[in-house]
């Protein structure tokens, strides 16, 4: 076993915005389960959000940074988004002067529950995926306890084609078009998604609509939204959200919709599309429509501090 580290052999300093790279390199070396875009990671999660406060800390041991954790503070409640050390440094303790580094972050600025996944604003991944084992003994050892379990579908994409022209048919026979969104739908979309689905997914609709080409699809009946689709809202493997208004569930709405974004999708290299954050209910429909896996298992943590 490694030596483990004494307090005067840490030092933790919060990263600025300039410190991206080295972020980046960091990611690089200790995320080894996600190779395809592991530098990329914490792009995601560096910048503010509205009405959030980003917490980044690096881990240093003789003046080198081989630790990592990024959060954000939303209120009285904080969430860990990401927790890194590389191989090299790890099993000496440098995981547990982070992570406790942050929590005294988050607790000075009045948080009450401190949260590890189940971050709705912005996320990697909905939780802790298992298979980091040192990262879920971390948490279970530092007095959290285990809210949910979650999981990710995959789908393999190198022979992935769009809806055939039968399926494209019975859309137009029905008086559906299904198309890409446009940056006129904004204010139609948003209104749809946030009055009868949910203000996060309205966030993420409207960010992929932010891009070009935009990465959302649309189904309308004349002017009136009746299904969406849209990808690589937080990270370019990641398909979802989807939905298919509830009187028209049935009519292969939400089969076109998926095979557009997931064939829109292969065309932009992605090799395995991750269906994120999969409720319960709707595995059977992503299996039967369009093959997909069950895959990466997250859990999820949460621990309370302070006062109530």
């Amino acid at each position: 076993m490694r030596n483990r580290l004494s307090e005067g052999d840490v030092t933790i300093r919060t990263a600025i915005e300039a410190d991206l790279g080295l972020a980046k390199k960091i990611a690089r070396s200790g995320l080894d389960l996600d190779t395809e875009d592991a530098a990329d990671v914490p792009k995601y999660l560096w910048n503010e959000e509205s009405g959030t406060e980003r917490v980044r800390l690096f881990g240093l041991l003789d003046k080198t940074a081989v630790g990592l954790a990024i959060g954000s503070i939303q209120g009285q409640e904080a969430f860990l988004d990401l927790i890194i050390v590389v191989p090299e440094a790890r099993r000496r303790g440098l995981g547990n002067y982070l992570l406790r580094a942050w929590e005294e972050a988050a607790t000075v600025r009045g948080v009450k529950r401190l949260r590890v996944g189940e971050n709705l604003r912005a996320y990697a991944w909905p939780g802790v995926d298992i298979r980091y084992t040192p990262a879920v003994c971390l948490f279970l050892g530092s007095g959290y306890e285990r809210t949910r379990v979650v999981y990710n579908m995959d789908l393999a994409l190198h022979e992935r084609l769009g809806p055939d022209a039968r399926q494209l048919d019975g859309m137009a026979k029905a008086g559906v078009t299904v198309r890409r969104a446009e940056q006129s739908d904004r204010e139609m979309l948003s209104a749809y998604v946030g009055t009868h689905w949910s203000r996060v997914w309205q966030r993420e609709i409207l960010l992929s609509i932010e891009r070009y080409p935009a990465t959302a699809f649309v189904a309308l009946r004349g002017r009136a939204v009746v299904g969406f689709a849209a990808h690589g809202v937080y990270r370019p493997s990641l398909y979802g959200p989807i939905a298919t208004d509830p009187s028209e569930q049935g009519a292969g709405i939400g089969s076109v919709l998926s095979r557009l974004c997931l064939e829109d999708m292969a065309a932009s290299g992605v090799a395995t599309a991750q269906i994120g954050w999969v409720a319960e209910d709707a595995i059977p429909f992503y299996s039967r429509t369009v093959g997909a896996r069950l895959g990466r298992c997250f859990w999820m943590f949460q621990k309370s501090v302070g006062e109530g």
